[in-house]
């Protein structure tokens, strides 16, 4: 049934009007697409985050990853605002504190939008005051991880965010 299940939602994720045998999602001959987005103002870490997550996601999922400098660059980007309207669906790893537009002013707009449900918001931060947790859990991010953090332990939270939540 669980098998069933997936290939309908692949079937409407890949086109609708199309049918998607289950053999074709355990063979991993058709892929669910996902878009992440990575972004922080450093630019270690974004191309670290980058490679990591698009290894470890790979295996299961299409990945369409993009890296942006802050907010504001995310926001205005035409990979985000052109994408978002075809109901793609979203990862998107923010960084609390950036210039221009912080993650907790981005996470705020997202979730303020009328598509707020296509996104997963991870809040990967060197912000560890249980007032700014507080605050980005009440916005609706998924999962709040500080700097530094575990690349193992990012994988296992994104992976089971995906699985619960894909």
């Amino acid at each position: 049934l669980q098998l069933a299940d997936q290939a309908l939602y692949m079937a409407k994720e890949t086109g609708r009007a199309r049918v998607v045998l289950s053999d074709q999602l355990t063979s991993g001959a058709l892929k669910r697409k996902i878009r992440v987005a990575i972004v922080d103002d450093d630019v270690i870490i974004r191309t670290m985050l980058a490679e990591s997550v698009k290894n470890f996601l790979e295996e299961k999922l299409d990945v369409d990853l993009m890296a942006f400098r802050d907010g504001l660059a995310f926001l205005e980007d035409t990979w985000y605002r052109d994408n978002v309207k075809s109901g793609n669906r979203y990862l998107l790893i923010l960084d609390g504190m950036m210039p221009r537009m912080d993650g907790l002013e981005v996470l705020q707009r997202i979730r303020a939008s009328h598509r707020s449900d296509q996104f997963l918001v991870v809040m990967l931060t060197g912000r560890k005051s249980e007032q700014d947790i507080v605050r980005a859990l009440r916005l609706g991010a998924d999962d709040y991880i500080t700097k530094p953090f575990s690349i193992n332990v990012l994988e296992a939270r994104i992976k089971r965010l995906i699985q619960r939540k894909m």
